[in-house]
């Protein structure tokens, strides 16, 4: 007569290599996301404001509400041609591209970060507007906005007789 074979008792050894496996590979991708969360930095560029071509009669006006007005000038001073204007939208996406899109169909773009790789500090002040037909470029300067300075109120003096 044979005696019995035993039970084992306990988890299978192919079970737990699976287990651990598992465990494993998603410690490791929870450690890549941790460190790569530190090398990512999201800024925005302050787009909003007025800018300035550079050399040239034209102005974008940047509101907060994602709109924009373009303005351009007689090409010479002594010009009797009026300012014209355009109305349009512009948005700027997670590569720190910023789109300009005018009502008459014309689209424009910019990038506001450097390459990848490139160590120049980030100008907020100007950024390059390439047509996207022609790609033509414009040098466009932030203007600083000459907000009146508010008068300060009389102070008032207490006297101890009053």
């Amino acid at each position: 007569m044979s005696s019995p074979k035993k039970k084992r008792e306990g988890i299978p050894v192919g079970l737990l290599i699976v287990i651990l496996g598992t465990v494993g590979v998603i410690g490791l991708v929870g450690i890549g996301l941790w460190s790569l969360s530190g090398a990512v930095k999201l800024s925005t560029f302050p787009v909003s404001g007025e800018w300035q071509a550079k050399g040239k009669p034209w102005r974008l006006v940047f509101r907060e509400d994602k709109t924009l007005v373009s303005s351009t000038g007689p090409s010479q001073q002594s010009a009797a041609q009026a300012w014209t204007s355009e109305p349009g939208t512009y948005k700027v996406d997670y590569y720190g591209n910023l789109w300009v899109m005018l009502k008459n169909g014309k689209t424009y773009s910019a990038s506001l970060v450097p390459p990848p790789g490139d160590l120049s500090p980030v100008s907020t002040s100007r950024f390059d507007l390439i047509e996207f037909d022609t790609q033509a470029v414009t040098v466009f300067e932030k203007i600083a906005s000459a907000t009146p300075k508010q008068p300060d109120a009389p102070k008032q003096s207490r006297h101890p007789d009053s």
